[in-house]
């Protein structure tokens, strides 16, 4: 796994809100790269909703774990997530995939409490930003999500936030987000001229 094994000691012995924190932020920085790939798509639109929803919930300590079930349930409907015999080679594939993947695995941790969850929602946004820097020549989205997860750890638990603090939180992952998406986008332009 390459999540740092720091950022993995640290969630292992964090309380479920301090956790619960993390993985809105991982989820939020990943979120705009589907929106912003599979929404053009109307056919897509409820999946948009989903994921819209899901942020929210992330983001509100006293959504019931019930409510998460059923969001993971939703996810893997995504057709990122059917079970497939081919490779997934397209960019918008790629990066939409890993986005779900981070998202349901956020969704999961917060319907079981399960720590390995949430270590899997780190995998994934490492994964998808390594593939990134692999494609884009002088990218640092990998270390950029290395050093969001280890500052990740220390924020405080999201029932202790301050409705300030909380926004100013998401709007840091949100621009984070809205980045990739425009690097990820920039691969069409790069695959367009070759």
């Amino acid at each position: 796994m390459v999540v740092d094994e720091a950022v993995a000691a640290t969630l292992r012995g964090q309380s479920q809100t301090q956790v619960a924190t993390f993985v809105a932020g991982c989820a939020e920085r990943m979120a705009q790269v589907f929106t912003g790939l599979c929404g053009v798509d109307p056919a897509r639109n409820s999946d948009s909703d989903v994921v819209v929803q899901l942020l929210e919930n992330l983001w509100d300590p006293e959504i019931p774990a019930d409510s998460f079930r059923a969001s993971v349930e939703s996810l893997e409907g995504f057709r990122e997530l059917e079970p497939s015999d081919e490779e997934i080679i397209d960019v918008a594939g790629i990066y939409s995939f890993y986005s779900v993947l981070a998202m349901r695995y956020a969704a999961l941790y917060r319907s079981s409490g399960d720590v390995e969850d949430a270590l899997k929602c780190a995998h994934s946004c490492l994964t998808a930003m390594g593939q990134l820097d692999q494609n884009l020549s002088g990218a640092a989205f990998f270390a950029q999500e290395a050093e969001f997860q280890q500052r990740a750890t220390s924020a405080p638990p999201l029932d202790a936030l301050r409705s300030d603090l909380l926004q100013q939180l998401r709007q840091g992952d949100r621009i984070v987000s809205r980045e990739r998406l425009l690097a990820i986008q920039s691969r069409f332009i790069h695959s367009a001229g070759r």
